[in-house]
């Protein structure tokens, strides 16, 4: 209950202070919070581009840096870490353990257990850490909307985001458990 309770009046000052300059202050887009533009303000981004072939800084952070796209790349590295299982399989035979252990990660505790534990454990934070963003969102909204700060519209949205985060961690908790 103090978790809510301070992340609900951390997001209440955050609004209360949106008034001045390069203040955090909630956006159109969804419900996010805005980086500040102003420098010197606490929690100011330097959002430059960081690649050639990349978005612009401020696009980047927004749309790859989010649970969907992490959880997409999680996805990868899990296929990522079958290939290497399989090719590990595959060079049994071939190489002395010694060579095996040499390389790193060849186990059968290792690409049994680790292999499917460790990305089940980020998976489980990046869910849990949306959960709690979406709840802490829906009641910044709860209480925006007490004010008439915002419409029942987009109280609705941060309520239906809410629900989809709940059902998205309950499934995640109710499916996916770690091995031993």
């Amino acid at each position: 209950m103090w978790k809510r309770l301070g992340c609900a009046v951390c997001l209440i000052v955050c609004v209360a202070w949106s008034g001045s300059a390069g203040a955090i202050r909630l956006v159109d887009t969804g419900g996010q919070l805005a980086v500040p533009q102003d420098p010197s303000a606490v929690g100011y981004l330097k959002l430059s581009k960081r690649h050639p072939d990349a978005a612009d800084g401020p696009t980047e952070f927004a749309t790859e840096y989010a649970s969907g796209p992490a959880l997409q790349r999680l996805d990868q590295i899990r296929h990522f870490l079958a290939s290497f299982k399989e090719l590990t399989a595959r060079s049994r035979g071939r190489l002395t353990e010694n060579q095996l252990n040499d390389v790193g990660s060849t186990s059968r505790e290792i690409q049994g257990i680790g292999f499917h534990n460790i990305p089940l454990i980020v998976e489980g934070t990046l869910r849990k850490q949306d959960y709690e963003l979406k709840q802490a969102r829906y009641e910044l909204a709860t209480l925006r909307r007490k004010s008439n700060e915002i419409t029942e519209q987009e109280l609705e949205r941060a309520r239906g985001a809410y629900t989809e985060a709940t059902k998205h961690f309950q499934a995640f908790w109710d499916n996916k458990r770690p091995i031993d």
